[in-house]
């Protein structure tokens, strides 16, 4: 049985303080064990700080023997009638990756070009983070993938698996941004299982991001999330030649920075790198391959340079590389949405909290679905909650309180100037 009770007000260090009660430690043995001062557990549990970082989190959820999602999981996010459409979308997806499409089926299968356009559709849903739209196109995909994989020959087949390897990399993608890591996983599998057969680099680099991003989000698992980036950048970079392929390496190496952030280390030398293939874009080749990540460019670099500082605590390296990157030059609404949420943190950091509450509600305008799904943001609007004159609480901030599901009782213990 999971330690997580939803509760109305929840917090991370709520349920911080519910756990390590049931564990029976003090916040001193807790505090020791993830590394913090004893104040900092108890300003956490108190609701006085919230838990802005991703090494904090994942120290705290070690030290108590839990797992990330039982100290944020918001399961009332599943009945979310703007998410539920994927949630449903989900057992069907689960077993067409475990039988490999093998399941009762009477219609006929689309055909390849209405496959290849399909999963194109779905990556751009998946990058518009358009959840709603994208959860139920995914298993009947998968299966019409493996339908012609298993009854085709030859350059069809060959072609066949090629989109399978977008199809299980959109897949992977989007069960990680909505908390399914181990499913995610096993759609990374699929992924890279097509590599196998198709050959090329590109399947390689999505299989190891997307592996990566589920290890990150998991306590002790930093170090393997670095070795799955990192180790195939270093393995694959001799070979990339193709858009399709620089784009892909690319985004691993902004993945490594991101996990070497996390670990404390430098990130800039992948960063560097990441921008080296970003310059290659413009003359690199197209390829045969259907997967590529149109995300990839000089403006996600340097958005990923906002979120590797963030994750250093460098609130004013966030705000001063913020004007350099315009949200319009972003590909993607998601991303737009990243840009404005790392603002966000970055002036909350500071306590600058109007400014923060300006730059999370353009992020949720930008990508609804996924920013109200986001740790990050769920924890500082809370906090913003417990802090705020009680008037200020039904205006905007109150709003997107409710909205992320996060409106606590009031305290009245501080005030939100």
């Amino acid at each position: 049985m999971s330690d997580f009770q939803p509760d109305d007000g929840r917090y991370v260090g709520r349920q911080v303080r519910t756990i390590r009660a049931r564990r029976g430690i003090s916040q001193q043995i807790l505090a020791d064990r993830a590394g913090l001062s004893r104040s900092a557990i108890a300003k956490y549990e108190n609701g006085l700080r919230p838990v802005d970082s991703r090494r904090t989190l994942l120290a705290l959820a070690s030290a108590l023997g839990v797992t990330i999602a039982d100290l944020t999981g918001h399961e009332q996010e599943k009945l979310d009638p703007a998410a539920v459409g994927f949630h449903m979308s989900v057992p069907e997806i689960e077993i067409a990756l475990w039988t490999a499409g093998n399941v009762t089926d009477t219609r006929p299968p689309r055909s390849l070009d209405e496959l290849t356009k399909a999963a194109q559709r779905a990556a751009k849903l998946r990058i518009a983070c358009d959840y709603t739209a994208l959860g139920p196109m995914l298993a009947p995909m998968l299966t019409d993938c493996y339908r012609h994989i298993r009854d085709a020959a030859g350059a069809e087949r060959e072609r066949a698996w090629d989109v399978l390897s977008m199809v299980a990399h959109t897949t992977a993608a989007a069960l990680k941004a909505r908390g399914y890591g181990a499913l995610s996983w096993t759609a990374a599998q699929a992924a890279e299982n097509a590599a196998r057969n198709i050959g090329g680099t590109a399947a390689l680099a999505a299989t190891a991001f997307a592996r990566s991003q589920v290890l990150l989000s998991r306590p002790n698992s930093l170090q393997a999330a670095l070795n799955h980036a990192e180790g195939t950048a270093e393995k694959i970079a001799a070979d990339v030649c193709t858009v399709g392929e620089v784009e892909t390496l690319g985004m691993l190496h902004l993945q490594a920075s991101l996990v070497t952030a996390a670990l404390g280390g430098d990130p800039e030398p992948h960063l560097d790198e990441a921008a080296e293939q970003a310059a290659r874009l413009a003359y690199a080749p197209a390829g045969m391959s259907i997967l590529r990540n149109p995300t990839f460019g000089r403006a996600n670099v340097t958005l990923w340079r906002m979120s590797a500082a963030m994750e250093r605590r460098e609130p004013r390296r966030v705000l001063a590389l913020a004007p350099s990157l315009s949200p319009a030059d972003l590909p993607a609404e998601g991303r737009k949405a990243q840009y404005f949420v790392e603002i966000g943190r970055a002036h909350a950091m500071q306590r600058n909290y109007h400014d923060s509450l300006y730059a999370l509600l353009r992020a949720e305008h930008a990508a609804p679905q996924h920013v109200r799904n986001m740790t990050h943001v769920r924890e500082l609007v809370g906090h913003m909650m417990r802090s705020a004159r009680r008037d200020l609480t039904t205006g905007d901030l109150g709003k997107l309180a409710q909205r992320v599901g996060v409106v606590p009782a009031w305290t009245g213990r501080h005030r939100f100037t």
